[in-house]
């Protein structure tokens, strides 16, 4: 069930969905897919604005103008088509279409994980920045706990489909609670080939999300399960001990169950 606004939108269609699509844009992981080739990236840009009809041609025109020079981009670029910039261009023009609507809410999709690292900088300091300036609640989704870590103010971990963690970005990083969440951290390379750390490596094959294991369902790869507790019931989001906004669905390091030193 996805809401907006206490709306519930999953099954609502056509005209009565319209006025929340406008509320809520997404920035896609390609940037070399997501643009069509045969348009000039201006009618790329003002696409959204002429579906849902605002402003006249010279005003669509006007806005998309202020959005590429917001976004790094040079208002002369609107003449010119998707092959003729880099990847990282693009993913600005993207970012740009994406805005354009002055959304609520942007889902950005994996939104640097096709371009170079040096790229990746630019465009995730690009959205902290228009996340600021203009107020924006943005919906990061990334494999990358770098990046996430850099850009993110509350952070949910998944799997199989389900949130398993959730908490601010500095408890998460400091003191995660789900052990596969520890697994995912303990992955992250260090620059610092003398610093100590302590990999731990999951064992067994990622369940299908179709057909997944009774209980909790990471307890077929999790170091700490409990047979006849984790493999029967499957735990809710629940706080750690001491904790009320670091939820982590996990019976034997949250909730009333929750057993120290595990």
């Amino acid at each position: 069930m996805w809401k907006i606004d206490g709306t519930d939108i999953t099954h609502l269609s056509g005209r009565q969905l319209k006025p929340f699509r406008r509320r809520v844009q997404i920035i896609f992981q390609d940037p070399y897919g997501s643009l069509d080739p045969r348009s000039q990236v201006g009618p790329i840009i003002s696409e959204g604005l002429r579906l849902h009809g605002v402003g006249d041609r010279d005003e669509r025109r006007e806005r998309v103008k202020e959005m590429l020079e917001l976004v790094g981009l040079h208002a002369a670029h609107a003449s010119r088509y998707p092959h003729e910039f880099s990847g990282g261009q693009r993913q600005r023009i993207g970012i740009a279409r994406a805005l354009i609507l002055k959304p609520d809410l942007v889902v950005a999709d994996e939104p640097v994980s096709a371009l170079d690292v040096s790229v990746q900088a630019q465009v995730l300091n690009l959205l902290k920045e228009l996340q600021s300036e203009l107020d924006l609640t943005l919906l990061f989704i990334a494999h990358n706990l770098a990046v996430v870590e850099h850009i993110s103010d509350r952070v949910a971990v998944m799997y199989l489909g389900k949130v398993v963690e959730i908490t601010d970005r500095d408890s998460l990083y400091a003191n995660p609670l789900h052990p596969y969440t520890e697994a995912l951290l303990s992955a992250i390379p260090i620059a610092d080939p003398d610093r100590p750390r302590s990999r731990q490596i999951l064992q067994g094959e990622i369940p299908s999300p179709l057909n997944p294991p009774p209980g909790c369902h990471f307890n077929p790869r999790c170091p700490i399960a409990r047979p006849g507790l984790c493999d029967v019931e499957a735990p809710d989001l629940m706080p750690g001990p001491g904790e009320k906004d670091h939820l982590a669905a996990c019976w034997l390091r949250a909730g009333d169950r929750a057993i120290a030193g595990v």
